[in-house]
């Protein structure tokens, strides 16, 4: 590998990979070359292709976890923001105790109040420009 003057090894790495990734030399859902095929072809150690592949992963252009196999993935996959997440993990509890209302299970009144307060908070962090979408639908 041309080593760059400032730049470490890993993001070298990194970035060659990434250029691959993005000009479909290695195409999306395709399987990347191992750890040992990379530090053949870059000369650099196991630790080197590590936190290259690392550097990768955070910015969502690779998918799959250490001693297996890792995919391309392009365009990158973004993480869903964390109001998001708290919201469906708020809205997966009320959907289980509208159900055991509907059935006409008991469900008692600390139960109900917990996933209403939960909601309410999931619901307070929705940023404002989706809550004008979702009042428009």
């Amino acid at each position: 590998m041309a080593k760059v003057a400032g730049q470490p090894s890993y993001l070298q790495l990194a970035a060659e990979l990434q250029r691959r990734i993005e000009t479909g030399e290695i195409p999306n859902g395709h399987s990347l070359p191992s750890a040992a095929e990379l530090m053949s072809e870059f000369s650099v150690s196991s630790t080197v292709v590590k936190n290259g592949i690392a550097v990768l992963k955070s910015q969502g252009l690779v998918v799959g976890h250490q001693g297996k196999a890792r995919f391309a993935q392009y365009p990158p996959l973004q993480p869903p923001p964390p109001w998001a997440v708290a919201l469906a993990a708020a809205g997966r509890e009320m959907s289980v105790v509208l159900r055991d209302v509907a059935a006409g299970e008991d469900v008692e009144a600390q139960r109900l109040e917990q996933v209403l307060q939960a909601w309410r908070d999931a619901t307070a962090n929705v940023p404002e420009h989706v809550r004008q979408l979702a009042e428009a639908l």
